[in-house]
């Protein structure tokens, strides 16, 4: 049996083992699916900022890092951080913060102002919290739900096996030495 937390678990592991570049088209390409999943949530003024970031990170990817792509990622970072103070979060799902959070932690790495990974620790709650019953009344039982089992018919376990299938796929084949 698969669960939840295990899935996520390994996509997150699998991004961090990712040598830079690499990681970041995994992430370009898991942004994209984010934006698909949440698309009917997202606000039109929303849209460019999301654009902002995705050319960024294709910019990192094709050119490298500069401290042009820096200063970007901080302004965009600084972008997201308006969003999220500004938008009503009562009125926002857990999974759309989320969403939100993954972009802005991707531009916080690629301006310098977070650590490896900030984007990857938003990215998993992202794809599973688009799932839940958004009406739930009462508290998230996070252990209850990262023990759940993944059926992989469902839109949760489809979207973990695209997301699993990036990280894996993204490296392409090994050479060897």
């Amino acid at each position: 049996m698969v669960t939840v937390g295990d899935a996520e678990d390994s996509v997150y592991q699998g991004l961090q083992s990712l040598p830079w570049r690499v990681y970041l088209v995994a992430m370009w390409i898991l942004c994209g699916e984010l934006q698909t999943l949440y698309a009917p949530w997202i606000h039109e003024a929303d849209r460019p900022l999301m654009a902002s970031t995705m050319d960024l990170i294709r910019d990192v990817v094709i050119v490298g890092e500069s401290d042009g792509t820096a200063r970007r990622g901080r302004e965009v970072a600084r972008g997201w951080g308006r969003v999220i103070r500004t938008r009503d979060s009562a009125a926002v799902s857990g999974g759309l913060l989320n969403a939100w959070g993954t972009f802005e932690g991707l531009a916080q790495e690629i301006g310098g102002l977070a650590g490896r990974g900030a984007g990857a620790q938003w990215v998993m709650d992202a794809a599973t919290e688009r799932w839940r019953d958004w009406d739930r009344p009462g508290p998230i039982w996070v252990n209850q739900e990262l023990a759940e089992e993944v059926i992989k018919s469902s839109p949760m376990g489809q979207t973990l096996a695209v997301f699993d299938r990036v990280v894996t796929r993204v490296v392409g084949p090994r050479q060897e030495n």
